[in-house]
């Protein structure tokens, strides 16, 4: 599956404002920073009261918060109703370690709180990357969110390295990241969820491509993600404090074998896929340069998403 997309997204080649830039990071906790940007980017937010937070032996690296007397303040996709929950915190909460475990963890026993979340699919069931206590005035719930069109941008180059890679930010995609050679800059906005290509092509034809697809119902990425990073046999890692699957796959096309590095990965708000696609002869010359390409995404504050 990961393969095919992979070529799917290639094919928008053929087929608004601009971001606002406040800020860059390499890490996934830092697209939030704000209770506006959390209500902004969740598909859902709960009110809950908080009775005990604690580790699952299967997975002692994450933290899991019980909560009571439950109300659901918004969702994008209608779900079961529900009087108490468990609730994971995701790799993407800030500081979840010192705010949910040891002494912060008696203190917030008992406290009414207010969480931000994705939902996953693949029976995965809800994950918090933002929270605040309930007194607080809450922001803006269920606003309606930017809609996008089909459209081809000119490239937005930021800089030039001497190899012939070029910095390039997506016109609507809020994230830049490293390109070889040409460049194209699509967004994809008549699917479920809109969708944001950049892909740069070597000398050799090797295509490096990256999309974020925007988080809410319909998103075939966030699919994808979750039903490959839950398989027995995934390759998992962390990326950019992120929760990622890295993918290979080879197949056999009428001009020879092809070989695809992907790499997959959920933020708050929506899914990212980086790929790789170069003939199989040309997989030790990938292997070089596929850290690099991955490593150089960084991402940008967009409260137009």
């Amino acid at each position: 599956m990961p393969f095919k997309f992979l070529f799917a997204s290639t094919a928008f080649v053929m087929m608004t404002a601009q971001s606002v830039l406040a800020k860059q990071s390499k890490h996934c906790p830092a697209i939030v920073e704000t209770a506006q940007q959390a209500a902004d980017r969740a598909d859902w937010v709960i009110e809950g009261d908080v009775t005990d937070t604690f580790r699952m032996g299967t997975t002692p690296g994450k933290i899991d918060v019980t909560i009571e007397n439950a109300k659901v303040l918004y969702e994008s996709e209608r779900s079961p109703r529900f009087f108490t929950a468990a609730l994971a915190a995701e790799p993407c909460f800030l500081d979840g370690e010192t705010r949910l475990w040891g002494k912060a963890a008696s203190k917030l026993t008992g406290k009414r709180m207010r969480f931000f979340g994705t939902r996953l699919t693949s029976g995965g069931g809800r994950r918090f990357f933002f929270m605040q206590a309930a007194d607080q005035a809450p922001p803006a719930l269920g606003v309606p969110r930017r809609q996008y069109v089909n459209a081809k941008h000119a490239p937005v180059v930021t800089a030039e390295g001497p190899d012939g890679w070029l910095r390039v930010r997506s016109t609507q995609g809020a994230y830049s990241i490293e390109l070889p050679g040409d460049v194209t800059d699509i967004t994809k906005g008549s699917s479920a969820q809109p969708a944001f290509l950049l892909r740069g092509t070597d000398r050799s034809g090797t295509a490096f491509i990256v999309v974020f697809e925007r988080a809410g119902p319909g998103a075939e990425l966030a699919g994808t993600h979750d039903e490959a990073i839950s398989a027995p046999y995934a390759k998992k890692i962390s990326f950019m404090g992120a929760d990622a699957v890295s993918t290979r796959d080879v197949v056999k096309g009428s001009g020879g074998a092809k070989i695809s590095h992907g790499l997959w990965f959920r933020v708050p708000g929506g899914t990212y896929m980086l790929g790789i696609v170069a003939d199989k002869a040309d997989e030790a010359s990938v292997l070089k340069v596929r850290d690099r390409f991955f490593h150089s995404l960084t991402f940008e504050q967009d409260e137009n998403q």
